[in-house]
């Protein structure tokens, strides 16, 4: 038998994570220090051109790079993920100043907040069936002082597809015993500009119409958590509503399907 030491091995593990530089964006946490992001830039820019005129410049004196601070805790959405990645790329394709933006699934809030983080006329409202990703969404759009609220989905909004209704039925309660506001009626309709979605196939096929009541004529969506072989089934549920439909990128596996409000 081998003695383990006590402590918080997760908070250990989340300690080892690396700031993280997806052009422009650069997602840090709590622990980083400003030598560690010179660190990662310098890094990145060791295989980038483009970069080289970053490296030792502090991020809040470099209009270039937008920083995002996020805390490590259970909510998803850390940047790591190539589906993170892809959708971080269709933000900083779509945003325009005075944009109202829908981050569906919005976990750590990192999405929502990197659009408003490009310009701040732009606001963002996060929507996400787990309590606790709420509040720590939340927490997150005020550490980063952006113009971001997150909502609690309606259960109502989904269907009785089995893997959907069993994430929901296992996130909707806080881990820690709190509530949180459920999305209001002004911000449940057909006015946003744009909306990104990284969620899971399966429960992006049974929201295809809440997504797309969501959105004006017009307005572009991002959907991505979607592994390369399961893209028909996402083109085929939201070509009713879209049009445009195609698969923008695929990394690592993974797809972003993007498309255009129908009229």
């Amino acid at each position: 038998v081998t003695k383990v030491e006590d402590k918080d091995w997760v908070l250990h593990v989340q300690q080892s994570w690396k700031p993280i530089v997806l052009p422009p964006f650069v997602l840090r946490f709590p622990w980083h220090t400003d030598d560690d992001v010179q660190e990662a830039l310098a890094k990145g820019s060791s295989s980038s051109e483009q970069n080289k005129s970053k490296v030792g410049a502090d991020t809040t004196e470099n209009p270039s790079l937008v920083e995002l601070e996020l805390q490590g805790g259970i909510a998803f959405g850390t940047g790591e993920h190539p589906t993170t990645q892809l959708c971080l790329e269709f933000v900083r394709d779509v945003v325009q100043p005075s944009m109202l933006i829908m981050d569906y699934g919005a976990g750590s809030g990192v999405l929502g907040m990197a659009a408003c983080k490009l310009d701040s006329s732009v606001r963002a409202i996060g929507v996400d069936i787990d309590v606790d990703a709420v509040h720590i969404a939340n927490a997150n759009a005020e550490i980063n002082k952006v113009n971001m609220k997150n909502y609690l989905s309606d259960l109502v909004q989904t269907t009785n597809d089995d893997e959907s209704t069993s994430i929901l039925l296992k996130a909707y309660s806080s881990k820690q015993g709190e509530k949180a506001q459920t999305l209001p009626e002004i911000y449940n309709g057909p006015i946003y500009d744009a909306c990104v979605a990284n969620i899971l196939a399966a429960p992006l096929v049974a929201l295809a119409p809440t997504l797309a009541q969501l959105l004006r004529p017009g307005a572009q969506l991002g959907l991505s958590g979607i592994m390369s072989s399961q893209s028909d089934m996402i083109l085929d549920s939201y070509a009713q509503y879209f049009e445009d439909l195609r698969i923008e990128k695929e990394l690592g596996g993974w797809v972003l399907i993007v498309g255009v409000r129908k009229a």
